[in-house]
């Protein structure tokens, strides 16, 4: 098991076998009457590990008769849950901050999203993180880690963790993630923040404490030694950005932005990516003024050093920030929890918010010498650790529970994997099936699907013959036999399309694709056409149960204009109402393709010349 040593440089490290003591070593340690703390954290950013490493060393100080042990949680779970974890969860961050605003809103809105996913991290992280604390024994179990705190507080209730357990906070927002019901004792940064604790967890779950920053930010340190220390200017206003562990955030926008305050120097620090930090270094290479650096360990010195720190995340950074003196700005926070704790310490007064360039600026030419407001004393957090009594009661029906809770969330799960119109094009991508956006054929020509009311489509059949047009039509209504002959006659093939409309199309799937199969005269494998939206692996799979195989096409407007003219692709024509418009549009995209030299074929067709 990795740990994550935050001892001192003088202090053994101290180190215990995965398997539970023996019974003799077990007397000889309560014969010393020494008090066990493990500490669980996760490098999941810098924040969760500093807490930890500052925690466990004020437990040390406190006590010498305490055995104080970090771990790392990571590596002791299941490889695909540490991949969510971890891994996508900075690929998140990274390249589609959409997606994890998306779910971080969703579960702070939602207490039944919470629940599944509290169950869903229950279920797959539960055994080994049972295992890991079974293999380091301790009297207390402090968790600085949301996701460790979570499955901690199932394991609780459970009953398969017996002593007390301990959650640090060093947030502002999203408390609703952070808090566990089963955690006997959560600690947080700031008085306001204890009723919001207790509406999650219960009475008497949380305690405002002392902000967890190591001692030195806390001595005294002129702003000019920090400077020389560091060689940086001793005149002029020294702007520090940083974009947390991880190096995300506007970062190109602060620096250029406090640039622009005369006489500046701007220190970057962009963690540990050092994708990031050469990029940086490259951007501002001309710049003298500007100094990049990687992840820093010489953070206490360049808070005292600076004007104002310019942050993207928020977090244990800003608080030492604060612990130090140095006003803070948070600008150019990535989509999702970085701008709501901006907000939320906004409007504690702890930190100015700038939501633009422009605001930026502003806030560093008013940048006040100290900070107005700074985090007030708490208790002491060491201290409630080692006098931590149990709060939380244990299920008296916990196999029952846990069975009953699991049958819930795989049974939410597996709705919404079927439910979901988002879950099709990921499967269908993963399994390859078959949902077809362009038809495989020799012939340099496209398919083309006119989509209309059976009426219109019936006064499209005489223009369609006088210009030789060979296309699929989607009918949106009830056809007669006698019409979809006449639409033939004319060149005209009708093709099948599934109008979804969510969960509710499940009951007349079968009958909406199988009474068009039967009236086209269709035989046991036809294509159809799937909706743009609504579309689920439900719907799929029904489908597929009559042999049908879907398509998507290209939508083309009323206007005739194609957005890609491809060989083999499919495109949509729909067809509105109105008459009018009907001969020049049609006549202007077949204009179009012919400029294209491509030919106009029904999917029928076209899907009979498949590619050599």
């Amino acid at each position: 098991m990795k740990l994550l040593s935050s001892e001192p440089a003088d202090v053994p490290r101290v180190r215990r076998s995965r398997k539970p003591p023996t019974p003799v070593a077990q007397a000889v340690t309560s014969a010393a009457q020494a008090t066990r703390v493990l500490v669980l954290t996760a490098p999941v950013g810098e924040g969760h590990v500093a807490a930890a490493r500052v925690l466990s060393a004020d437990i040390r100080r406190r006590s010498e008769a305490v055995v104080v042990e970090v771990c790392d949680v990571l590596p002791a779970l299941p490889a695909p849950l540490r991949w969510v974890l971890s891994d996508a969860y900075r690929w998140q961050l990274g390249t589609a901050p959409w997606l994890f605003e998306a779910l971080f809103g969703a579960l702070r809105r939602s207490r039944v999203l919470r629940r599944i996913a509290r169950a869903g991290l229950s279920l797959a992280g539960s055994r080994s993180l049972g295992r890991l604390v079974r293999g380091h024994p301790a009297d207390v179990i402090v968790s600085t880690w949301p996701a460790a705190t979570t499955i901690l507080g199932c394991l609780r209730q459970r009953g398969k963790v017996r002593v007390p357990v301990c959650a640090t906070i060093t947030d502002f927002a999203g408390l609703e993630l952070w808090a566990d019901k089963g955690v006997d004792l959560h600690l947080v940064m700031h008085e306001s923040l204890v009723p919001k604790i207790e509406h999650v967890a219960g009475r008497g779950s949380a305690r405002h404490v002392s902000p967890l920053v190591a001692g030195e930010f806390l001595e005294p340190r002129s702003r000019v030694q920090a400077r020389r220390a560091l060689g940086l200017p001793v005149d002029g206003t020294i702007v520090v950005v940083s974009g947390g562990g991880w190096g995300v955030g506007d970062l190109s926008g602060a620096i250029e932005t406090a640039l622009q305050v005369e006489g500046s120097t701007v220190v970057c620090l962009a963690g540990r990516d050092d994708a990031n930090r050469e990029r940086l270094e490259h951007a501002f290479a001309g710049e003298s003024r500007v100094r990049v650096l990687g992840f820093s360990d010489r953070m206490t010195d360049l808070l005292a050093a600076a004007d104002v720190l310019v942050h993207s995340t928020g977090g244990v950074t800003t608080l030492e920030a604060l612990a130090r003196g140095c006003p803070v700005v948070a600008y150019g926070a990535p989509r999702g929890h970085a701008p709501l704790l901006a907000r939320e310490m906004a409007a504690l007064g702890l930190i100015s918010h700038a939501r633009s360039t422009a605001e930026l600026k502003a806030s560093l030419l008013t940048v006040p010498t100290e900070p107005s407001i700074t985090l007030t004393p708490g208790a002491d957090a060491a201290r409630l650790v080692l006098e931590l009594e149990p709060r939380v009661e244990l299920s008296s029906h916990t196999r029952l529970t846990r069975t009953a809770a699991m049958a819930v969330a795989l049974t939410a799960m597996a709705f919404a994997f079927f439910a979901s119109d988002v879950t099709y094009p990921v499967v269908a991508e993963a399994l390859a099936l078959p949902e077809a956006t362009s038809i495989s054929t020799n012939r340099h020509a496209v398919a083309l699907v006119i989509r209309g009311h059976p009426r219109t489509l019936l006064e499209l059949a005489p223009l369609a013959r006088g210009l030789h047009l060979r296309a699929s039509v989607a009918i949106s209504g009830p056809m007669s036999s006698a019409g979809v002959a006449r639409l033939r006659r004319a060149g005209l093939d009708p093709i099948p399309e599934l109008r979804a409309r969510g969960v509710r199309s499940w009951f007349d799937v079968s009958q909406q694709l199988g009474e068009q199969r039967s009236l086209y005269g269709l035989g046991p494998s036809f294509y159809y056409l799937a909706p743009d939206d609504g579309f689920t692996l439900t719907d799929y799979l029904l489908a597929r149960r009559l042999g049908g195989r879907p398509l998507r096409g290209t939508s083309v407007s009323t206007a005739g204009s194609a957005p890609s003219l491809h060989a083999r692709e499919i495109l949509v024509f729909t067809l509105e109402p109105d008459r009018a418009p009907i001969r020049a549009a049609l006549r202007g995209l077949i204009r179009e393709l012919e400029r294209s030299r491509l030919a106009i074929s029904s999917v029928q067709r076209l899907a009979s010349h498949p590619a050599g």
